[in-house]
């Protein structure tokens, strides 16, 4: 299982003039510095109008300044909306950024779990799946393609050729935003990879897993290549002294649980509750159930000390970690940069990941390879 990176760029209040900038300068030394540690990705979110919670509005803006300043991290954004981006420009910047980069890009594509930044921008909810369908049929035929059209409900394409191309071939890999059945069978089908959050456990994330793999074993791509890849996102703190870990981890537990109960009371504030489309009901009543039993549930402190985070001393973290090896994750690429953490923790963090944690894993991998050598001799 390798180990990457994922980033919200979170900009907890009370905000000072300068403290949103300083989030972008303080990633501009972290991930060059991951990937010294031996992460092998960094992933950054594509939210509008996420105050606090995610300032990562352009991420191929971020990551073509990243690009410049590292040499072999993979560079991936989680996730482009279709619903409030033309597939065009998404397959022109993703290919400009390929190029950048070298070809280390992966784009990740997804409908968005709420309405919030599709109405500001004219999108109705009910339109959302059928336009990511459609921009998944466009974005490799632009980059794959010379002239070509497309003849769609919602995207209409006269003949053009779409420039740059990017330098991966065929094309750069593609991932689908993965949060329930339906779109990890999806993902499968599509021959795309599959991004997940790890939230509802290993043997939840290893059931979602199995229904991948039957998937893409009888794939038809949308793309030119079959991407048979999962990786997941959590949380993650580490630190040296496991009770000062524990106690510093649960504050920052709090203000992440905490923002997670505001996004769900802000992401469907404004929504009809009888005009909400049937493939978004399971994302609907997530959110909108009521929440008080959540709130009086085991404090962050509890939930960290029985490991259900990855939270804790080096140790602490590999356990937490190697639960998900049996599911078949092939990634998981933690958020270290939670809120109201500082940098040096960030820093910190990513230097025990570097020291004990990817090692760990690396040489588990290592047996592995050598053990299946020796059964095939």
């Amino acid at each position: 299982m390798d180990i990457g990176m994922f980033y919200q760029m979170q900009v907890p209040k009370p905000w000072t003039t300068g403290r949103e900038p300083e989030i972008y300068y303080e990633m501009m030394d972290q991930v060059p510095f991951a990937e010294e540690m031996g992460l092998s990705s960094v992933w950054m979110a594509d939210h509008q109008f996420r105050s606090e919670w995610s300032h990562s509005s352009a991420p191929d803006v971020t990551l073509a300044a990243l690009s410049q300043r590292t040499s072999q991290i993979r560079l991936g954004i989680a996730v482009a909306v279709p619903p409030v981006q033309h597939p065009l420009h998404t397959a022109a910047r993703v290919a400009t950024l390929d190029i950048l980069s070298k070809g280390r890009v992966d784009l990740g594509v997804g409908r968005s779990a709420y309405p919030y930044q599709m109405a500001a921008f004219g999108t109705p909810l009910r339109d959302a799946t059928a336009l990511v369908d459609e921009a998944l049929a466009i974005i490799p035929r632009a980059w794959a393609e010379g002239e070509f059209s497309f003849e769609g409900k919602h995207f209409k394409i006269p003949p053009r050729e779409v420039h740059p191309k990017p330098i991966q071939k065929p094309h750069p890999p593609i991932w689908l935003g993965c949060s329930q059945e339906d779109t990890f069978r999806k993902a499968g089908e599509l021959g795309l990879g599959a991004l997940a959050m790890v939230g509802g456990g290993a043997k939840r994330l290893g059931e979602l897993i199995r229904i991948y793999r039957e998937a893409i074993s009888r794939a038809q791509p949308v793309g030119q290549l079959i991407h048979n890849r999962v990786s997941g996102s959590t949380i993650a703190f580490c630190m040296e002294n496991r009770q000062k870990a524990f106690q510093r981890g649960a504050q920052l537990l709090d203000w992440y649980r905490e923002q997670q109960r505001l996004r769900d009371i802000r992401v469907w504030k404004e929504q009809d509750p009888t005009d909400v489309p049937e493939d978004y009901r399971w994302h609907y009543q997530r959110s909108t159930t009521d929440n008080s039993a959540k709130r009086d549930e085991a404090s962050s402190l509890e939930l960290i000390e029985e490991g259900g985070y990855c939270i804790g001393d080096p140790d602490d973290c590999i356990r937490y970690l190697e639960q998900f090896e049996p599911t078949g994750l092939d990634e998981m690429m933690p958020l270290f940069q939670i809120g109201p953490i500082t940098h040096l923790e960030v820093m910190e963090t990513l230097r025990l990941f570097g020291k004990y944690i990817i090692p760990h894993f690396q040489g588990k991998a290592k047996t592995e390879r050598i053990a299946g050598a020796t059964d095939d001799n």
